[in-house]
Protein backbone atom coordinates (compact mmCIF):
# COMPACT_ATOMS: atom_id res chain seq x y z
CA UNK A 1 0.00 0.00 0.00
CA UNK A 2 1.56 2.67 -1.26
CA UNK A 3 0.48 5.69 1.32
CA UNK A 4 1.22 9.04 -0.75
CA UNK A 5 -1.62 7.86 -3.31
CA UNK A 6 -3.88 6.01 -0.73
CA UNK A 7 -7.76 7.77 -0.45
CA UNK A 8 -10.52 6.71 1.96
CA UNK A 9 -13.40 5.58 -0.32
CA UNK A 10 -16.01 6.27 2.33
CA UNK A 11 -14.98 9.88 3.01
CA UNK A 12 -11.86 10.96 0.59
CA UNK A 13 -9.16 11.14 3.05
CA UNK A 14 -6.08 9.80 3.54
CA UNK A 15 -5.29 5.99 4.35
CA UNK A 16 -2.69 5.40 6.12
CA UNK A 17 -0.83 1.71 6.90
CA UNK A 18 -2.83 0.24 10.19
CA UNK A 19 -1.65 -3.42 9.87
CA UNK A 20 -2.16 -6.36 7.20
CA UNK A 21 -4.64 -9.46 7.43
CA UNK A 22 -4.99 -13.27 6.18
CA UNK A 23 -7.66 -13.56 3.18
CA UNK A 24 -8.10 -16.71 1.90
CA UNK A 25 -9.31 -17.21 -1.69
CA UNK A 26 -10.42 -20.29 -3.96
CA UNK A 27 -8.62 -20.47 -7.35
CA UNK A 28 -10.39 -21.30 -10.26
CA UNK A 29 -8.63 -24.61 -10.11
CA UNK A 30 -10.00 -24.86 -6.69
CA UNK A 31 -6.75 -24.41 -4.87
CA UNK A 32 -7.07 -22.47 -1.46
CA UNK A 33 -4.80 -19.83 -1.33
CA UNK A 34 -3.50 -17.45 1.73
CA UNK A 35 -2.74 -13.98 1.41
CA UNK A 36 -1.91 -11.22 3.46
CA UNK A 37 -3.19 -8.00 2.19
CA UNK A 38 -2.20 -4.53 3.87
CA UNK A 39 -5.34 -2.75 5.62
CA UNK A 40 -5.37 1.28 6.03
CA UNK A 41 -7.21 3.27 8.39
CA UNK A 42 -8.83 6.93 7.78
CA UNK A 43 -7.89 9.06 10.49
CA UNK A 44 -11.00 11.41 9.42
CA UNK A 45 -13.98 8.56 9.56
CA UNK A 46 -11.92 5.82 11.52
CA UNK A 47 -12.62 3.29 9.26
CA UNK A 48 -10.67 0.50 8.10
CA UNK A 49 -10.20 -0.41 4.24
CA UNK A 50 -8.36 -3.80 2.56
CA UNK A 51 -6.31 -2.99 -0.83
CA UNK A 52 -6.81 -6.29 -2.41
CA UNK A 53 -5.27 -7.33 -5.65
CA UNK A 54 -7.23 -7.32 -8.83
CA UNK A 55 -7.65 -11.09 -9.07
CA UNK A 56 -10.10 -10.97 -5.80
CA UNK A 57 -13.27 -9.58 -5.88
CA UNK A 58 -14.41 -8.33 -2.61
CA UNK A 59 -16.23 -10.02 -0.03
CA UNK A 60 -16.20 -13.69 -2.38
CA UNK A 61 -14.36 -16.61 -1.48
CA UNK A 62 -13.59 -17.63 -5.35
CA UNK A 63 -11.28 -15.40 -7.63
CA UNK A 64 -12.26 -13.11 -10.33
CA UNK A 65 -11.95 -15.82 -13.02
CA UNK A 66 -13.61 -18.26 -11.22
CA UNK A 67 -16.68 -15.94 -11.48
CA UNK A 68 -16.26 -14.60 -14.68
CA UNK A 69 -15.81 -18.02 -15.99
CA UNK A 70 -19.63 -19.18 -14.43
CA UNK A 71 -21.11 -16.02 -15.84
CA UNK A 72 -19.58 -16.46 -19.79
CA UNK A 73 -20.97 -19.62 -19.56
CA UNK A 74 -18.76 -22.29 -20.56
CA UNK A 75 -16.05 -22.29 -17.40
CA UNK A 76 -19.47 -23.28 -15.38
CA UNK A 77 -18.88 -27.47 -15.52
CA UNK A 78 -14.93 -26.93 -13.79
CA UNK A 79 -15.91 -24.20 -11.47
CA UNK A 80 -15.09 -25.85 -7.74
CA UNK A 81 -17.71 -23.77 -6.40
CA UNK A 82 -21.44 -25.43 -5.46
CA UNK A 83 -24.43 -25.07 -7.84
CA UNK A 84 -26.04 -22.57 -5.25
CA UNK A 85 -23.32 -20.54 -5.66
CA UNK A 86 -22.85 -20.17 -9.00
CA UNK A 87 -26.43 -19.36 -9.59
CA UNK A 88 -26.08 -16.48 -7.11
CA UNK A 89 -23.40 -15.15 -9.50
CA UNK A 90 -25.44 -15.71 -12.25
CA UNK A 91 -28.16 -13.84 -11.01
CA UNK A 92 -26.28 -11.25 -9.51
CA UNK A 93 -24.85 -10.19 -12.33
CA UNK A 94 -27.87 -9.93 -14.42
CA UNK A 95 -29.26 -7.71 -11.66
CA UNK A 96 -25.80 -5.59 -12.18
CA UNK A 97 -26.03 -5.88 -16.09
CA UNK A 98 -27.75 -2.89 -16.68
CA UNK A 99 -26.09 -0.61 -13.97
CA UNK A 100 -22.87 -1.60 -15.26
CA UNK A 101 -23.68 -0.68 -18.67
CA UNK A 102 -24.01 3.14 -17.78
CA UNK A 103 -20.94 3.14 -15.83
CA UNK A 104 -18.95 1.72 -18.37
CA UNK A 105 -20.44 4.49 -20.89
CA UNK A 106 -19.91 7.27 -18.13
CA UNK A 107 -16.66 5.94 -17.64
CA UNK A 108 -15.62 6.60 -21.38
CA UNK A 109 -16.78 10.71 -20.90
CA UNK A 110 -19.38 10.50 -23.33
CA UNK A 111 -17.41 8.87 -26.00
CA UNK A 112 -20.30 6.22 -26.77
CA UNK A 113 -24.28 7.19 -27.17
CA UNK A 114 -26.01 6.06 -24.47
CA UNK A 115 -28.18 3.47 -27.01
CA UNK A 116 -26.01 1.14 -29.14
CA UNK A 117 -24.29 -1.85 -28.85
CA UNK A 118 -23.45 -2.96 -25.35
CA UNK A 119 -19.88 -2.49 -23.89
CA UNK A 120 -19.99 -4.22 -21.79
CA UNK A 121 -20.65 -7.37 -24.03
CA UNK A 122 -17.78 -5.76 -26.30
CA UNK A 123 -15.27 -6.03 -23.09
CA UNK A 124 -16.50 -9.34 -22.31
CA UNK A 125 -15.29 -10.19 -25.51
CA UNK A 126 -12.06 -8.53 -26.43
CA UNK A 127 -10.82 -8.49 -22.72
CA UNK A 128 -9.95 -12.10 -21.13
CA UNK A 129 -10.33 -10.70 -17.91
CA UNK A 130 -12.71 -8.57 -17.92
CA UNK A 131 -14.38 -9.32 -14.32
CA UNK A 132 -11.35 -7.67 -13.02
CA UNK A 133 -11.51 -4.27 -14.51
CA UNK A 134 -15.51 -4.29 -14.18
CA UNK A 135 -15.76 -5.13 -10.09
CA UNK A 136 -13.47 -1.58 -9.16
CA UNK A 137 -16.11 0.62 -11.21
CA UNK A 138 -19.31 -1.49 -9.19
CA UNK A 139 -17.50 -0.30 -5.89
CA UNK A 140 -16.21 3.13 -6.72
CA UNK A 141 -20.04 3.92 -7.80
CA UNK A 142 -21.31 1.84 -4.41
CA UNK A 143 -23.15 -0.86 -6.42
CA UNK A 144 -20.71 -2.90 -4.28
CA UNK A 145 -19.56 -2.60 -0.53
CA UNK A 146 -16.07 -0.76 -0.33
CA UNK A 147 -13.36 -2.83 1.55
Amino acid sequence: MDESECTCPSCGGHLSVHDHRVRRVILKSGRKVTLLVPRGRCPKCRRLHVELPNFVVPFKHYEAQAIQDVVDGPGKMSCPAEDSTMRRWIAEFRRLKPKLEVILRLSCGGAFPLFGPSLLERLRRKAKHWASSVMPLLTVRGLLPAT
